[in-house]
Order: structure tokens, then sequence, then C-alpha cells
């Protein structure tokens, strides 16, 4: 009986000494926090208002493209930018205003890489659309007010953008690029120079 006292009183002691949460079942994990301003993620609407904003009133989103955006680190800087297929018939007025830079990488591969010059041509049906590129700032990335560098491409070809990534040096890893693809003919990518501040044209396939 001394032998189940004892017991009994240890027993008790170790009840006793228990907090009351323990017993409570561990609480539900917060929910995860909202997106960010920064968040990739954009609607047409959305983006619309985006190239409006930072290119003007002369551009607009092609209708049913089927890919209106792509997102990648072109400048190599860490931070995302953003690449937009958008459509103007007159692409250099506004430059000044909205304080963009007009390349043409394709036709400087061959030797004719003044814009000005080259957007006073005929439209091109196959080369009707450009590609608007914002390079984000640290904080707010692309969708920053005021941008940290932002171009019209003209006269590029393809059929549809995405992003690739292309081997400029040996000594370097690849850099990120724009991935034009032309279905009937070839694809090819532009991609950023930082040294020599440019859009330069490749033909052939990024991967």
């Amino acid at each position: 009986m001394k032998y189940l006292g004892t017991v009994l009183f240890l027993a008790a002691c170790i009840s006793a000494g228990q907090s009351p949460q323990a017993t409570q079942p561990p609480a539900a994990a917060p929910a995860p926090a909202a997106s960010t301003p920064a968040a990739n993620t954009i609607d047409l609407t959305q983006l619309a208002a985006l190239v409006k904003q930072q290119f003007g009133a002369t551009f607009t989103i092609p209708a049913k493209f089927p890919t209106p955006m792509i997102i990648a680190d072109f400048d190599g800087d860490g931070v995302p930018d953003i690449a937009i297929v958008a459509d103007s018939k007159e692409p250099m007025p506004d430059s000044f205003a909205f304080k963009y830079e007009v390349s043409d990488p394709y036709h400087a591969y061959f030797g004719f890489g003044n814009p000005q010059v080259m957007s006073t041509f005929s439209a091109n049906p196959d080369r009707a659309h450009d590609v608007l590129v914002i390079f984000g700032t640290e904080k707010e990335g692309w969708r920053a007010a005021t941008p940290k560098a932002k171009f019209v491409i003209m006269n590029l070809p393809f059929d549809s953008i995405t992003v690739g990534r292309i081997l400029v040096s040996k000594k370097k890893p690849p850099v990120f690029a724009i991935k034009a693809i032309e279905a009937q003919i070839m694809d090819s990518a532009v991609f950023w120079e930082p040294k020599k501040k440019r859009w330069r044209w490749e033909p052939g396939d990024a991967y």
C-alpha cells in the first residue's frame, strides 16, 4: 500500500506540473501574406494601362496575341524586367515625352540600324508588332512609376515571344533573352549588351 501511495503521489505531481496548453491542439498556421506589388502577375487590362502610362496612347495591346508579355532579368541586375508586345503606327514621336529609346536590332544586324530612318518605311505586315521593354528598379521592379530604362524594339520578325537564354561569352553564364519565334521561317533572339548599352539581334534558336 505504501508503494501504491507513492506512485499515485508522483502521478498527481506530474499532472499538476503540466501546462493547460499542452493538451490543446497546435494553433493553425498563419495565412500566407498577400502578393506584393512586384509580383509577376498582370492581366490584360492592367497591361494596357501600364503601356499607356509608360509609352503613351499610341501603343495598344494586340487582340488575342498568344504571348502578350514575358518577364525576366534582361539586363542582368537581379531585378525582373518585362517585355510587352504592342502595336503602334508611329513609335518615334512620343519617345521624347515618355523617355523611351527606339531600337531596331534586326536591321542593325544587317547594317541598317537607324530606327529614325527605318521607321519611315512602309510597315511590313509580318513585322507589325513592336516589343516594349521596361527595366525595373530594385524596390518595385518593372511596376515602378519611374523605371530604370524603357525601350521600343521595332521591326523584329516574330509570331510569338518567350523567355530564352543565350551564351554570349564562354567566360560568363548565359543571359536572358527575348526569344522571337517565327513559325514559318526561323527563330531568333534579342538580348541586351550592358557594356554597349544596346539591344542585339542574333539568328538561331535560344534555349
